[in-house]
């Protein structure tokens, strides 16, 4: 007498295939990581080439709109006046270390 080996489809999630069951096999955590990762390095990616794109127009803004060259203009001068003030600190602690000697 032959045994019937009867396996109930619903142990395991499946499909049919050509008449038969096809167990679906459970994603190996490497595969799920690596997917984790290459989504997070595509996320980044694209964050990295949005804030390229923002200073690339930012920057067309400042030379070619009247806002942009004053900002440029103010910044250079606020600049200068930084340079100047170092250099007057530089040479009135010069001028105190002579005096002493």
């Amino acid at each position: 007498m032959k045994k019937k080996y009867v396996k109930n489809m619903t142990e395991k999630k499946g499909q049919f295939e050509n008449g038969r069951w096809v167990a679906e096999s459970e994603p190996s955590v490497t595969q799920t990581t690596e997917n984790v990762i290459d989504k997070r390095f595509s996320e980044a990616t694209q964050a990295v080439i949005s804030s390229v794109n923002d200073v690339m127009n930012v920057t067309h803004d400042l030379i070619t709109t009247e806002e942009g060259k004053q900002y440029i203009e103010k910044t250079i001068k606020n600049t200068q006046e930084q340079i100047q003030k170092s250099f007057d600190e530089i040479v009135s602690r010069l001028k105190g270390k002579l005096d002493k000697r």
